[in-house]
């Protein structure tokens, strides 16, 4: 098996620009199927060889398979997740799992209202948004060495993962806003018995630090196997 030229290289980096993929996993994917292929094969079958790949990856076969991977992208996020969700109800997690939520349902009995806010919710808010901010900027700097690679900075490409990864990070984020907000607009925010709030404050304490840990190894897993 032959390294290929640069003058080589330089042609099946110029087809990929032609197919106009946006996500950086499957422009990455193709790629490397392309190189591993035309490596088995001597220089005087390179042209062959390229035309006859580009038959069959076309412009059209690539969009549908760009279709399908943000499909089946958004469908492993959830389930990858939800399987690391379910772990901590299982041994040895659930140890972890009972002293998290004994601490936080000690501290919301014993603190004020706004103390629970910032003392309970906040610190894995702040862990998701310092998430985000990583995810974003680790992608951003992959994207840069991939347009790099292919000597085009005005390629147009994004990590389609790390986009609804970040989608996901949101998620409680967004909930927060509405179960702060929402009360306040119809004048409700003291509708709740102390109980009430503070069970309410507990749970919802308890699915943010779940749901940030599960979303921190599901990135460790994945960046561990990805392509950019």
């Amino acid at each position: 098996m032959r390294k290929l030229t640069e003058q080589e290289l330089k042609l099946v980096q110029q087809t990929m620009i032609k197919k106009h993929i946006t996500s950086a996993e499957l422009l990455m994917e193709i790629y490397d199927h392309y190189i591993s292929h035309l490596e088995r094969f001597s220089a005087e079958d390179f042209d062959k060889e390229l035309i006859e790949l580009n038959k069959h990856w076309t412009c059209i076969y690539c969009e549908t398979l760009e279709k399908e991977l943000f499909k089946n992208i958004n469908k492993s996020i959830r389930r990858s997740q939800w399987g690391l969700i379910k772990s901590f109800f299982s041994w040895p997690k659930l140890v972890f799992t009972f002293f998290l939520i004994t601490t936080i349902t000690l501290l919301a009995n014993s603190l004020e209202a706004k103390l629970q806010r910032m003392l309970l919710v906040m610190p894995p808010l702040f862990f998701l948004l310092a998430l985000i901010v990583f995810v974003g900027a680790t992608s951003l700097l992959r994207i840069r060495r991939i347009k790099r690679l292919f000597n085009a900075i005005e390629l147009k490409i994004d990590s389609t993962y790390s986009r609804y990864f970040v989608t996901y990070l949101f998620l409680p984020i967004s909930f927060f806003n509405l179960g702060i907000y929402t009360p306040k607009l119809l004048g409700t925010d003291n509708f709740l018995p102390e109980y009430l709030s503070n069970f309410s404050v507990v749970s919802f304490s308890f699915f943010l630090y779940i749901y940030s840990i599960s979303a921190y190894e599901a990135w460790k897993i994945k960046s561990k196997t990805a392509l950019i």
